[in-house]
């Protein structure tokens, strides 16, 4: 990671897996707004590249090496975080797996460890990592990116099966750490909440440059809100509340 020669003036935002898709969507606009943007990945030379793509529009990106699957990449992450800057300001959890399932009585226990392993204990060791960084901030926004199959009102809404089950009931699991621990440091300066990215629609979509745009402006939204914003809430991609 680069040295910073900016320590005080620009907000400072790590995004996991922001090497492609709606993560390298969500960094360019941070960056687009003057935020100084630390792009996570397990991949060094993809994540170099990304980060010089961005760099190439003269916007603050930095490539840091981070899996959110080995605790020494994190704690070496934290590490270079907190001697490049101090404290982060905006903390984006957007690593994240979705496997192409069966149906959950032919669903092996293997598959469903793959999916806890990124999409839920992931987020709660980068999490768990980067607190002490973010506390250091006088305004400070944690978002997860979750998925609107994680939600259990959609499932009992819904007329269709969604045979997702351990793709969703990490999502379901990443919901309730939002809620648990944004009731956790109510009395702090860091908000927490969470977006349903709906990743599967997205992927499928017909326009999926567009869908990957709009999903990550409502995670730019909750990543940058003012003080007074709201906390241990979910969000779709209208930038409106969701159900949980």
């Amino acid at each position: 990671m680069a040295t910073n020669t900016n320590k005080n003036n620009s907000r400072i935002a790590l995004i996991t897996n922001g090497i492609k898709g709606i993560g390298f969507e969500v960094a360019h606009q941070l960056a687009n707004k003057g935020i100084e943007v630390l792009i996570g990945s397990r991949d060094e030379i993809k994540g170099e590249l990304a980060a010089e793509k961005l760099a190439s529009e003269n916007l603050p990106v930095t490539y840091i090496q981070i899996d959110v699957t080995n605790q020494a990449t994190i704690d070496l992450a934290v590490t270079e975080v907190a001697n490049a800057y101090g404290r982060l300001d905006i903390l984006i959890n957007n690593s994240g797996i979705y496997l192409n399932e069966p149906r959950p009585n032919e669903l092996s226990l293997d598959m469903i460890r793959q999916n806890f392993e990124v999409n839920f204990f992931g987020a709660f060791a980068i999490t768990n990592a980067f607190l002490p960084l973010l506390r250091q901030s006088s305004s400070a926004c944690i978002v997860n990116i979750s998925s609107t199959l994680g939600s259990f009102q959609f499932h009992e809404k819904s007329k269709d099966h969604h045979f997702h089950c351990a793709y969703s009931a990490s999502k379901a699991s990443l919901n309730m750490l939002t809620l648990q621990l944004a009731r956790d440091l109510h009395e702090t300066k860091i908000k927490v909440n969470a977006c349903t990215s709906d990743l599967p629609t997205i992927t499928l979509s017909n326009n999926h440059a567009h869908s990957i745009e709009n999903a990550a402006k409502s995670i730019v939204f909750l990543a940058t809100l003012s003080d007074d914003g709201p906390t241990g809430k979910i969000f779709g991609l209208d930038c409106e509340e969701s159900e949980w």
